[in-house]
Parts: C-alpha cells; structure tokens; sequence
C-alpha cells in the first residue's frame, strides 16, 4: 500500500480535524459523512482532509457501493510514533530531566 512519506504524514497529522479524524476511524471504518459530521466540517472540507490522510498513508479507503470507508492504517501510524519517537525521545527526556532536577540551594 505504499511507504509512509514522513513529511506529508507530519503535515497530515498538524491540523486538529484530521487528528479528529484519526482518532474517530482508530477502532474501525467510518464513512466520510459521519467523520465530516462528527468533526463539524462541510462533506468537501472533510473530502479534502481525507484526501490529505490518504496521500500520507494513514489511513485507507474501502468502496462500498456509493459509499466510501476509512480506516486508520495503524502500522503507519506506528512508523510515524516511531519516528517522532526516534526524533524527540531522547531529547524530551533529557529536557524532563534537566527540568526537574533539583538545584543546588532549592527544595524540589
């Protein structure tokens, strides 16, 4: 189904109605009605965020009928927690820790 392209996934990911959206097809598929419906946007703007979604490879479509079905695609998004994770992770913990270390003359 094709590689996650870091990039379009971290631009997918920025805008708070498609991770609304995300969050609403993780457990299973979802019609664009209802995920334009349930993030109170207009069927073409939740079309155009779905198109975003799917070009980045999160999620995938299934037709059924005249009906189109979105899933997430988890092990992309696991590529993705991943990469953040690969990205981020070392050096949120060091700035956690750097943060929360006690200084010399300060209770803490």
């Amino acid at each position: 189904m094709g590689r996650l392209n870091a990039e379009a996934a971290l631009r997918a990911i920025a805008h708070p109605g498609r991770r609304r959206m995300l969050e609403l097809a993780w457990d299973g598929e979802r019609t664009a009605s209802d995920l334009a419906k349930r993030c109170r946007m207009s069927p073409p703007a939740a079309s155009q965020h779905l198109r975003v979604l799917r070009e980045a490879n999160l999620v995938a479509v299934r037709a059924e009928g005249n009906r189109r079905l979105y899933r997430v695609r988890a092990e992309k998004v696991a590529e993705l927690a991943s990469l953040l994770d690969r990205f981020w992770g070392d050096k949120l913990t060091r700035l956690h820790e750097e943060m929360t270390a006690s200084r010399p003359g300060e209770e803490g």
